[in-house]
């Protein structure tokens, strides 16, 4: 069930990256209490921890704001990612066993089986796929920066409707359980850096306009 504190915090993220609260809106803690009912304590202690991560501000004397990352820092958290996870892919590698693997292809089961247009769950299985194979290295402070990373980009994506490509993703295990570890570091840096490509809008075609041709 996890601690109180746990709870709120949990709770208040995901109603930031649904959208419920605007971008430009300010958050008490008085008005927290009285949302979720619980004392000031453990809404401090999920705002401090928020503020840590860089998902909140605090504007003094008013309250908080939900930071909204520019394009270049989205720009520069994806590179830092993909230099962090390739770095451990490839000089950790070996810590990665055939349950890591099962592990790691019940995430991508999850994710097929999970509706297109839901972006919050396809964007949720992507993290859970890239924190998960991290978490194999044992590493837990570069753990927590890749965790505090994803956090930023996920209210930028889940907002923004940004869809998550996760094919490259059965691609990686299949490079990992040949042991082509090259391959597998050059198929994740490339899933991680898609995020840099923008969505492509189909254009529908306008039927009844015929384009002359002669």
């Amino acid at each position: 069930m996890g601690t109180l504190k746990n709870q709120i915090y949990n709770a208040l993220f995901s109603d930031i990256i649904n959208g419920v609260y605007p971008p430009d809106t300010i958050l008490t803690e008085k008005f927290l209490i009285e949302k979720y009912g619980v004392s000031r304590a453990p809404i401090r202690e999920a705002l401090t921890q928020l503020i840590g991560t860089h998902i909140l501000a605090s504007i003094p004397r008013q309250g908080y704001k939900i930071i909204q990352p520019s394009a270049h820092k989205l720009l520069e958290i994806t590179k830092f990612r993909s230099a962090l996870e390739c770095s451990f892919l490839e000089n950790y590698c070996m810590y990665i066993d055939e349950a890591s693997i099962k592990e790691l292809k019940n995430i991508c089961m999850g994710h097929t089986n999970c509706p297109d247009n839901d972006f919050i769950v396809r964007w949720n299985y992507n993290c859970q796929f890239h924190l998960k194979l991290f978490s194999f290295y044992g590493n837990h402070y570069a753990y927590k920066l890749l965790e505090d990373a994803m956090n930023i980009q996920t209210i930028c994506f889940v907002q923004r409707k940004h869809y998550s490509r996760t094919s490259l993703h059965m691609v990686l295990i299949d490079y990992l359980e040949r042991g082509e570890i090259e391959m597998a570091v050059n198929i994740l840096k490339a899933d991680i850096e898609n995020l840099m490509i923008p969505d492509i809008v189909p254009i529908p075609i306008n039927k009844d306009k015929k384009e002359d041709m002669s």
